[in-house]
Parts: C-alpha cells; sequence; structure tokens
C-alpha cells in the first residue's frame, strides 16, 4: 500500500470518526426545542405586541384626551346651568317684588275708593241735613235771600261747598287715576318679566338636556378609557411573559452553544475505541459501579451500574451499535422504571434505566453508536434526574468506565477519575 492510499484511508476515516461525533451534537440541537428560528419567532412576536402595545398608548392617550375635554363640556354646562338657575331666582325674585308692588297700589286703590265713597257720602249727608233743617232746597235759599248781595252771598256759599266737595272727588278720581296707570305700568313690566323667566327655564331645560347628552358621552369615553386601559394592560403582561421567554431561550440556546463547544473540545474524549458516551459533555458521576450507600434507604448496597446526572429531557445516545432487545414500557414495573437494554455483540449489552418516557426505540430494533434512544429522567427508585448507565458482559455487571480509556470524569467526591 503506497503513502497516497493510506492518505486516503486516514482521511476517510477521520471524517468517519467527525461524522460520529458531529451528528450526536446535531442530534441534541434537534431534540432541545431551541433554535435562531425558535429565539427570531419569539422576537418577531414581542415585536408585533411592542407594535399592538404601541397603538393601545395611542389610543389610551386620545381617549383620556378626550375624556378630559369631555370633563371640560360637562362642567361649563355645569356652570351654566348653575349661572341660568341664579338668573332665575333673580328673576322670580323681581316678580314677586312686582307682585308685591301690584299689591300696594291695589291696596293704594282700593284705600281712596273708600275715602272716595267716605267723602260722597259726607257730602250727599251735607245736603240732606241742610235740606231736612231748613226745609228748602239750594233754589228756595237763593229766593229767600233779602237782597241781590244776599243772594250772590248764599250762591257763593253753595258754590263754595259743591266745589270743596267736588274738589275731593276729583282729587281722589286723580290719585286713583295715577295709581291705575302705575299698576298697569307694573303689570306690563312683570309681564315683560315672566316672559324673561319663561325663557330662562326653557334655556334651563336646554341646558339640562345638553347636561344629560354630555353625561353620557362623559360616561361612554370612561368605559371606552377602561377598556383601552385593560388592553394595554393585558398587552403590556404579554410584552413581559414573551421577554421572559425569549431570555429564556436565549439562555437555553446559549447553554447549547456552550455545550456544543464543550462537545466540540472534548471531542476526542466522546469516544474511546468503538464506545461512545452516552451523555456527551457530561461526565459528572453521581454514583459509581459497586459498594455504596444506598441513597433512599441509606444502607450498604452494590450498585449495579453508573449514575450520571442531566436534566429531564436530556438525549441519551446509543453508547454503539446493536439491536435493542429490552423496551420497558411500564415504569412501574420495574425500579428501573423506564429503560431498554441494547445486545452489542461478543456478550456485551448496555442498560440505560430512569429514562423519562418509554424509550423510543423498539425490541428488535438495529440502532447506530450515536442514535438517539430515549431521554433522560426520573422514573424508578431515582431520587432525581440522571441516567443509570449499565454494562454487562454475558449478563454480570460490570464497571462500564473499563468502556472508556482515556477519558477523565468527576467522581461522587469531587476528585478526577479516569475510565479504562
Amino acid at each position: 500500500m503506497n503513502k497516497k492510499t493510506q492518505r486516503i484511508i486516514v482521511i476517510i476515516v477521520a471524517a468517519a470518526l467527525l461524522l460520529s461525533v458531529m451528528l450526536p451534537v446535531l442530534s441534541v440541537f434537534a431534540q432541545a426545542g431551541v433554535t435562531k428560528s425558535d429565539i427570531q419567532n419569539i422576537k418577531d412576536e414581542l415585536s408585533d405586541i411592542q407594535s399592538q402595545k404601541k397603538e393601545a398608548e395611542a389610543r389610551l392617550k386620545a381617549i383620556r384626551n378626550d375624556l378630559s375635554k369631555a370633563k371640560e363640556q360637562v362642567e361649563l354646562i355645569q356652570n351654566q346651568v348653575l349661572l341660568t338657575e341664579q338668573e332665575i331666582n333673580a328673576s322670580q325674585a323681581m316678580l314677586d317684588e312686582y307682585d308685591n308692588q301690584i299689591a300696594v297700589k291695589e291696596a293704594e286703590i282700593a284705600e281712596l275708593e273708600r275715602q272716595e265713597e267716605e267723602q260722597y257720602q259726607e257730602f250727599y249727608q251735607q245736603v240732606r241735613w241742610m235740606e231736612e233743617t231748613g226745609g228748602v232746597n239750594y233754589l228756595s235759599i237763593l229766593f229767600e235771600a233779602n237782597s241781590f248781595a244776599d243772594m250772590l252771598d248764599q250762591a257763593m256759599l253753595i258754590g263754595d261747598i259743591m266745589e270743596y266737595s267736588n274738589g275731593i272727588i276729583e282729587k281722589l278720581k286723580a290719585t286713583q287715576r295715577d295709581l291705575d296707570m302705575a299698576r298697569e305700568a307694573l303689570q306690563t313690566d312683570r309681564d315683560a318679566q315672566a316672559l324673561v323667566q319663561q325663557e330662562l327655564e326653557a334655556k334651563k331645560d336646554e341646558l339640562e338636556a345638553k347636561r344629560s347628552e354630555a353625561q353620557q358621552l362623559l360616561n361612554q369615553i370612561a368605559a371606552s378609557e377602561s377598556e383601552y386601559a385593560k388592553e394595554a394592560k393585558e398587552l403590556a403582561d404579554s410584552e413581559a411573559k414573551i421577554n421572559k421567554e425569549l431570555k429564556e431561550a436565549e439562555r437555553k440556546y446559549a447553554a447549547q452553544i456552550a455545550a456544543l463547544e464543550a462537545q466540540q473540545n472534548a471531542a476526542v474524549n466522546m469516544t474511546s475505541g468503538d464506545w461512545y458516551w452516552p451523555l456527551p459533555g457530561r461526565y459528572k458521576i453521581s454514583s459509581l459501579f459497586g459498594g455504596r450507600i444506598d441513597p433512599i434507604n441509606g444502607r450498604r448496597d452494590n450498585h449495579t451500574g453508573t449514575d450520571i446526572p442531566a436534566p429531564g429531557g436530556t438525549p441519551i445516545y446509543a453508547a454503539k451499535d446493536g439491536v435493542v432487545t429490552t423496551v420497558n414500557a411500564n415504569k412501574n414495573a420495574s425500579s428501573y422504571g423506564y429503560y431498554c437494554i441494547i445486545n452489542h455483540g461478543s456478550g456485551y449489552a448496555t442498560l440505560y434505566a430512569h429514562q423519562n418516557q418509554v424509550p423510543i426505540v423498539r425490541e428488535g430494533q438495529t440502532v447506530k453508536k450515536g442514535q438517539v434512544i430515549g431521554y433522560v429522567g426520573t422514573t424508578g427508585r431515582s431520587t432525581g434526574n440522571h441516567l443509570h448507565f449499565e454494562l454487562r458482559v454475558n449478563g454480570v455487571r460490570n464497571d462500564v468506565l473499563k468502556l472508556y480509556p482515556g477519558m477523565t470524569f468527576t467522581s461522587p467526591g469531587g476528585g478526577r477519575i479516569s475510565g479504562g
């Protein structure tokens, strides 16, 4: 075999080795459920929520402006109503005053009419008295005069009496006419004021209708403001929730990247000969094969496998090519919980216990080294999420770490141990 052929063979072997290393890594990303696309989808959803939130806040601001204007309108109309009520009260007071003045004038007129009647009765009684006591009338008084001068004196006396009585009556009548005119003027002013009162009452009714309409609008705007505020809060809550999801997704994605880098850096340690480590990047051992204190009952016992802690749902990979001989689908049927066994030939078999669900392989299925066969869990007799990794050689349990010479692990006490 020449050097060129040897180089080609080396390249092919190296490529195959690299492919066997990278396939599980790619599978990690496929099973983890967090990709750049997932993160971008969350960001898009967040952007959409933020846009909706901005629009809701703008609507809320606008409706609050409308609410403020409506409140101002209601307050203005309320002030107008109060002023109108004050005008109505003042107008009513004026009407009452007119009524009082008219009543006074009517009383004065009634008094003058009474005085007129008294004066007339007095004059009438004087004339009757003169007629009854003298037995003559005014005409006989004139004819009984002794002389013309005496007749003139008698006539003047009669005239004075008549003039005095008539003067009193005319004066009373003139006063009555003045009072009638004053009363009529007052009545005219009162009627005019009554019209003003009616206009004010109509204006008040109109303002009350406007106030009712404005208050109704105010209530509607306030209800809308409450709805918009509720919507804005819900969007803000959604934004906070999505932000939290985004941070968690980015954290998981960063952890995946870190795991990928760790797996790439530890590619040499991931395989040892023909054997593949079932949990790449997880090299801490919580319980070794052999004697130990049982974590559940506290008694000394013999541990049949190697426990490797890992978060629930972490993919488990086949350690080597083989055929699945056992799949336990009843987690309560065994202290192993959900588990499967792969026969690799030459008497070698590996067991993968405490899976979080029924293994994703089936009995009789041929699997490849590095193929996902299930996921880490804590079913069966377990105190936490971990993989119970067990090796059986010709049916006898052995320390599985012997399959990985050259690999370094962290012991339960924190120290370093080597496989092989």
